[in-house]
């Protein structure tokens, strides 16, 4: 516990003018209640020497503390121990450069900031696809989303960092040639080596205006699930192309069990409909689709990245919708959603890019192992009540374990992207091999040898 008016007598001197400390009242909302740590405090620095300063004074006073920006992941592990929360939403400043070859962002940026700020200058970003996540948490851990056709992943895309150790020291400019084996480590699990208050991203000129066919599709019911499963298992995305795969319970359709499709391609309408003309003469039940802009282009997503109830998820990478397997998912589903509709808002999610130019650069070039993941899957209980727990971890503990027998990789290796992963994911599903597993330790262990992120997940 940690007294809010000592501890902010003690730290504000050390602060720009202004900056606000707040007590446990004050909470930002996370998007998942199950490991959401209890601060007694929150700080939301205005620089990043605020995050330096206040890393360094909860080390003097044995507090753990914990940077946030969107607040959306789960895997927090010892969520209990934090103390002090180092909000970074002040830190939200976005700039594309002079010649439009890169954007400069803080660490508490969003991503639906990042992208309109982009779009302002009509540019594109690799970023993820919920606009309330934060932007370097996404990119950090991968970066999967919509443009990796063209420009492969989020890491593959990052130039520079500033980061805040755990003693608080602040290191500008960090990059693969002053860094090497940091820079490795970033590059899949970079918010458990340190905060990172700023990064810089490549940009790519847009095409077609930045415009692009997207939106929903909705199918009521299962009777049209099997072609729709043996339409995603064939079709090849291609570079301008990409595609969600949901069971949900739409309000608009009265709470119905349906399968959501969301297909996207990044070109002229009519290539678009020709493009996903096996989609569409499918008849979906509903169709909202239509040429957006990019800082639309995540409006669907919103309902999903709403900051409230309980998600304990589990993740899994897959190489085929095996239409067996997705049936007994499907049954499962309706009947978990069914029997408890204080569970109706629960989804069971897949993503699907295409991989081509992830996949050309070398698997050891970073810590982010699973590059050529067909689909990245989520299976994710949604509700309010913590007595619930045991009943929603046995029907996502039930769907992934579908998923690791019938969908799974042909050598039974199970791979799961960082930012799907639970709370108690094993490391060598996130990361790979056992050498790998030993560099980004030793790694670690330079950088933060108490393992004050713990929380972090490494």
């Amino acid at each position: 516990m940690a007294d809010l008016k000592a501890f902010s007598s003690g730290l504000k001197p050390r602060l720009s003018t202004d900056t606000k400390i707040v007590g446990s009242e004050e909470t930002p909302a996370r998007w998942d209640d199950v490991c959401a740590p209890a601060p007694s405090v929150i700080v939301y620095p205005r620089t990043e020497e605020d995050v330096a300063e206040t890393v360094k004074y909860c080390r003097e006073q044995g507090l753990k503390c914990l940077a946030e920006s969107g607040g959306h992941s789960w895997s927090i592990k010892n969520s209990g121990d934090v103390k002090v929360l180092i909000s970074l939403r002040e830190l939200n400043t976005v700039t594309v450069a002079e010649d439009l070859q890169s954007v400069t962002l803080q660490g508490g940026t969003l991503i639906g900031e990042l992208i309109a700020a982009a779009a302002a200058k009509k540019v594109d970003v690799t970023t993820g696809v919920c606009n309330g996540v934060g932007a370097l948490g996404s990119l950090l851990h991968g970066g999967i989303g919509r443009y990796i056709g063209s420009h492969g992943l989020g890491i593959d895309n990052l130039l520079s960092v500033n980061l805040v150790d755990a003693t608080g020291k602040l290191h500008k400019n960090v990059t693969e040639s002053t860094h090497a084996e940091l820079w490795w480590a970033l590059c899949g699990a970079g918010t458990s080596l340190g905060i990172v208050t700023q990064a810089t991203i490549k940009a790519h000129p847009q095409l077609n205006d930045g415009m692009s066919w997207a939106g929903v599709m909705f199918f009521v019911g299962d009777s049209k699930l099997e072609k729709l499963l043996k339409l995603v298992n064939e079709t090849k995305l291609e570079t301008n192309m990409g595609l969600q795969f949901l069971f949900v319970c739409p309000p608009p359709l009265n709470f119905q069990p349906s399968i959501l499709v969301a297909p996207w391609y990044y070109g002229p309408e009519e290539e678009a409909k020709k493009t996903w003309k096996p989609l569409l003469d499918l008849e979906p039940d509903v169709i909202q689709m239509d040429m957006l802009p990019p800082e639309k282009l995540n409006d669907f997503q919103e309902p999903f990245c709403d900051k409230s109830g309980r998600k304990p998820g589990l993740g899994m990478g897959l190489e085929t919708f095996d239409i067996d397997a997705y049936k007994e998912i499907w049954n499962l589903y309706v009947k978990f959603v069914t029997e408890n509709p204080e569970a109706g808002r629960s989804v069971v999610l897949a993503e699907a890019y295409p991989k081509a130019k992830a996949m050309s650069r070398p698997r050891e070039a970073t810590l982010f192992a699973n590059r050529d993941i067909r689909f990245e899957c989520v299976c994710v209980p949604w509700y309010e009540n913590a007595s619930f727990d045991i009943k929603a971890n046995a029907f996502s503990a039930s769907v992934r374990e579908i998923w690791l027998q019938k969908c799974g990789h042909p050598d039974g290796r199970k791979r799961v992207y960082p930012a799907f992963a639970g709370v108690n994911e094993p490391l060598e599903h996130l990361y790979g091999e056992p050498e790998r597993l030993e560099k980004l330790r030793a790694i670690k262990a330079k950088w933060d040898p108490e393992n004050h992120w713990s929380a972090l997940g490494v």
